[in-house]
């Protein structure tokens, strides 16, 4: 799971990252932190092309005034898809999350409290969002949004996503009732994210990141014909 902690407070960053990994270790699941001081930089990662599963965002940081419920709005109108919890230790911006579809709001006073119950709404709420597979003797969690495509090589799978790449052993048939319909069979050997496509033209799919993937004249109908589902 892929958190980030936005935060001015570095001694408040550094206690929630800490409670969080105690939680990871009493519960069983990885968990990958990073803290960021302001949302410039955490703007500037995403630049970079990071991407994370949770953002806990302070809605309150440097000049005082609301800007983490901007920063909500910004990721948002980037196309994060990450749950947004908010910290904050006025509850005055409840109803302002709404349009970003605010995950859960956790009061600073409150962390000990209710922190735990956060991360295991947070838990559920990812498992129905993640493709699990085997590589090797670990077992690898994946947020299905993160996925770009995944391509047969012969015995192997290869998922790509916007910031890493796994191979490991399966068919791209089981893979494709594994992720569901958000995934479409472009090629005998291609499986597209349909959130991730940028472009359709007659022979191939553009994917986010300038990505060409073929699609062979055995498919070409089904695609034409979710393409068009798609564009309604």
């Amino acid at each position: 799971m892929r958190i980030v902690l936005c935060d001015d407070e570095a001694g408040y960053r550094n206690l929630l990252h800490e409670k969080i990994q105690a939680d990871s270790f009493a519960h069983d699941y990885d968990a990958e932190v990073k803290e960021c001081s302001s949302g410039g930089e955490l703007l500037a990662y995403l630049d970079r092309g990071f991407s994370a599963d949770v953002f806990f965002l302070d809605i309150q940081m440097e000049r005082g005034g609301d800007d983490g419920i901007w920063l909500g709005r910004e990721l948002r109108r980037r196309g994060e898809q990450g749950l947004i919890v908010y910290v904050t230790a006025y509850m005055d911006h409840v109803l302002t999350g709404y349009e970003v579809g605010a995950f859960r709001y956790l009061p600073k006073d409150r962390l000990d409290q209710m922190l735990p119950k956060v991360l295991e709404d947070i838990r559920e709420e990812l498992a129905d969002s993640e493709y699990v597979f085997h590589r090797g003797g670990e077992t690898v969690c994946v947020d299905k949004h993160r996925i770009l495509y995944l391509e047969s090589r012969i015995r192997q799978l290869h998922l790509v996503t916007a910031e890493e790449s796994y191979d490991y052993y399966g068919s791209l048939e089981q893979a494709g009732e594994a992720l569901g319909r958000q995934f479409l069979r472009c090629h005998r050997s291609f499986l597209v994210n349909t959130e991730r496509i940028e472009k359709y033209a007659s022979g191939q799919i553009v994917l986010q990141g300038n990505i060409p993937i073929p699609i062979s004249r055995s498919y070409a109908r089904a695609v034409k014909q979710r393409m068009l589902l798609e564009m309604r």
